[in-house]
């Protein structure tokens, strides 16, 4: 049996919200990955960011967007967004088996499902029924409001 998620790590761009920071910083969070957010973080799951942007105006678009806090690890480049999985990983003190990861283009999936094995990616078409896997329903929780040690804060209500 699979450990239930403590982390899933998001991508932004075209998943997060609609359109690429870069070319449209006006694009609004989905509404359905804000619902997602608050749900699985009301469940004790952390969330964080592995994304292949600008950092700079990746992160003015969370701050204008009041996310930047919502994130408890926040890996932002040109990288490949395994080796950004693993250092969040490491960062939060987590085992692989217990991270999934949610993007919209397939290629980055399977660049993550081929370099991490143990590491459950999704597709951001799905992410209004993520809450509703077996895998987003924690059966032991450490406590009450589990914190991770980078300030993490719960998703505001819209």
């Amino acid at each position: 049996m699979r450990p239930a998620l403590r982390c899933l790590v998001w991508e932004l761009d075209n998943t997060l919200w609609d359109g690429v920071v870069c070319d449209a910083t006006s694009a609004a969070p989905k509404p359905e990955a804000m619902r997602a957010l608050r749900v699985l973080s009301d469940r004790g799951i952390w969330h964080a960011v592995a994304s292949r942007s600008d950092r700079t105006a990746t992160m003015d678009k969370l701050y204008r967007e009041g996310l930047v806090g919502s994130f408890a690890a926040v890996e932002i480049g040109w990288g490949r967004k395994s080796a950004a999985i693993v250092r969040i990983a490491r960062t939060l003190g987590l085992r692989l088996d217990t991270i999934g990861f949610i993007d919209a283009e397939p290629v980055e999936r399977a660049e993550v499902a081929r370099a991490l094995p143990a590491v459950r990616c999704y597709a951001a078409r799905n992410v209004d029924v993520l809450a509703a896997l077996p895998d987003f329903r924690p059966v032991l929780r450490t406590g009450p409001d589990p914190t991770p040690p980078l300030g993490f804060a719960r998703v505001p209500a819209f």
